[in-house]
């Protein structure tokens, strides 16, 4: 026994001795430095979540220090912004963290709404009977939708502190009832363009809001993403990857049985989606909630203050809207950290940003409740082609 025990802590002593002498070797990384090293260095925190690109290069710029400040920060060592033997190792750890993700100073909390006397409803929250009914009250901001296989609830609110104002729309339905996209010409996105009421008036839809505003790209003649309507691939062509930019054409796809999933621009293919049954797909981007969890390129990208507009999924036919008003004297607009975590205190597990700016339109019985935003000294709507809807109704 004595022997053994002789031997391990001799082996023990001769490893710390050669870490030792590894670690005396070792030339730290610092600002200015040029190697493969830093490379490797660079794409292994990439791995770990602290970089959005893929492209690396062997310079060791202010951003990598930036980068390697963070990385310290996150794993509990000195912020030195310089790479030495102990930050080398703990890079390559398989104990290394992720960044720590700074999250946004939370919204006011709303005051209640006076609620109105409900009609007869079943066990789940659904009209009991036949029929329909609709609530409007202009002045609080609540407007509800009660049938028999749909439950639409839209809360207009406000935080004075943000300059922000917007509307959370939830949506549940059931029994076939689903969202569709609707559009004035079936088979071409860029004719007949109208104004969002109008379109929505046309489809008699109970609700109906702006969605990826392809029509746009269409006309610039611009790269369309992949688009699929009721089960027809109207474009499949998209960016080779996925980018820091408006839209970068990331993609929701609408599954037969309510579920919706969002992808990377060039993360599958649109026959591949038509494989999988993908009843509609959608591309603007960048997709904000995934698996519950919230997209890390939104913590240091997409940082304007914009109208935003974006739509998710709390479980398959149960979805929320989120509108932001922006440009406007009511409202600013926010960002898309912000659009991702209030989406996800609702429950959202998969979300995409849809077009935003003059193009976000929520319209409710044929009424738009969001007010119009500036551009160009200009206060409009943009006219559009293609909608999301839910819901038919003749009670106009």
């Amino acid at each position: 026994m004595e022997k053994r025990m002789r031997i391990i802590m001799a082996t023990a002593l001769a490893l710390a001795l050669l870490l030792c002498a590894a670690a005396a070797d070792f030339e730290t990384l610092t600002l200015g430095a040029r190697s493969e090293s830093v490379k490797e260095m660079k794409q292994r925190l990439g791995a770990l979540g602290y970089y959005s690109t893929e492209t690396f290069t062997r310079e060791f710029t202010q951003n990598t220090v930036e980068k390697v400040r963070l990385f310290q920060r996150s794993n509990g060592l000195p912020e030195t912004g310089a790479v030495d033997a102990a930050t080398w190792e703990a890079i390559f750890s398989d104990a290394a963290l992720p960044p720590v993700k700074p999250t946004m100073k939370p919204v006011a909390t709303p005051a209640p709404l006076p609620r109105p006397e409900l009609p007869a409803q079943d066990a789940e929250g659904y009209l009991s009977g036949e029929g329909e009914w609709f609530y409007e009250n202009d002045a609080d901001g609540l407007w509800m939708y009660l049938s028999p296989d749909l439950q639409i609830t839209i809360v207009r609110r406000q935080d004075s502190r943000l300059s922000m104002e917007w509307f959370e729309t939830e949506i549940l339905a059931r029994n076939g009832q689903a969202l569709e996209s609707v559009m004035t010409d079936p088979k071409h996105l860029d004719r007949n363009a109208v104004k969002p009421e109008t379109l929505a008036k046309r489809k008699k839809l109970v609700l109906a809001f702006s969605d990826d505003f392809s029509y746009n790209r269409v006309t610039k003649r611009e790269t369309l993403g992949v688009i699929i309507r009721d089960g027809q691939a109207l474009s499949k062509r998209t960016n080779a990857r996925t980018g820091t930019h408006l839209p970068n054409l990331d993609m929701m796809a609408q599954y037969p049985d309510g579920s919706l999933r969002v992808y990377d621009c060039n993360e599958i293919s649109a026959d591949d989606l038509l494989e999988l049954g993908a009843v509609n797909v959608f591309s603007f981007g960048p997709w904000l909630i995934r698996d519950g969890q919230i997209n890390g390129v939104l913590y240091e990208n997409f940082r304007s203050i914009e109208p935003r507009h974006a739509l998710g999924m709390i479980a398959p036919g149960h979805y929320f809207v989120l509108s932001v008003e922006g440009r406007c004297q009511a409202s600013e607009g926010t960002v898309l950290q912000r659009m991702a975590e209030i989406m996800r205190s609702h429950g959202v597990t998969e979300a995409l940003n849809l077009d935003g700016g003059n193009t976000m339109a929520l319209v409710f019985h044929g009424k738009m409740l969001n007010q119009l935003a500036v551009y160009d000294g200009k206060k409009f709507i943009r006219t559009m082609t293609t909608m999301i809807g839910i819901g038919h109704t003749e009670a106009w």
